[in-house]
């Protein structure tokens, strides 16, 4: 892994760390998850989704079979195929958004992230879906946004809303279309 990589991993995870520190006593909970945008000091962005290793656990099985792994690897490996086939991102209605270059820490909180492309500087609107955990009853994701300038915000994915915000920009904040 690149060390600038490495590095903004670190920081996004640092500042998840210090945004969710109440969400250590949730951990054992599978059905609390958090997802977060993070925009870096470049300009580049990073995902990461946070969960129980047990939310992992469950959508792997659920998906591809309590035998689709046999090494942690493997199922590192599916975690992120799951993930990229469950998180959506698109910008002003059109630009699909790109999660490439997935990492896992696992632990009793699992965390995965990812490089995204494709989101420009100016950001007008903005719809974000994950999906990931949508077969664990009662599921609660938090999404957090952290664009520089803007203020920060959390908005809730669950089975009432299907899993998707939309947002758009108003001044230095993200708004509920």
């Amino acid at each position: 892994m690149k060390k600038g990589i490495f590095i903004s991993y670190l920081f996004a995870s640092i500042m998840l760390s210090a945004l969710f520190y109440s969400f250590t006593n949730a951990v054992h909970q599978p059905e609390v998850s958090s997802t977060m945008l993070v925009e870096q000091e470049n300009g580049t962005w990073i995902l990461q989704v946070r969960a129980a290793l047990t939310a992992f656990e469950y959508a792997v099985h659920t998906h591809y079979g309590k035998d689709s792994y046999t090494t942690p690897e493997a199922f590192n490996a599916l975690v992120i195929r799951h993930l990229m086939e469950n998180i959506s991102i698109t910008v002003h209605e059109k630009e699909v958004v790109l999660l490439q270059n997935g990492h896992v820490k696992l632990g009793h909180e699992t965390t995965a992230a990812f490089e995204v492309q494709g989101i420009p500087k100016n950001i007008k609107k903005v719809s974000v879906s994950n999906t990931s955990f949508k077969d664990i009853h009662d599921n609660q994701n938090t999404l957090i946004i952290l664009k520089k300038g803007f203020k920060k915000q959390r908005f809730l994915l669950n089975n009432k809303n299907g899993h998707t915000v939309q947002l758009k920009a108003f001044k230095n904040q993200f708004e509920r279309q």
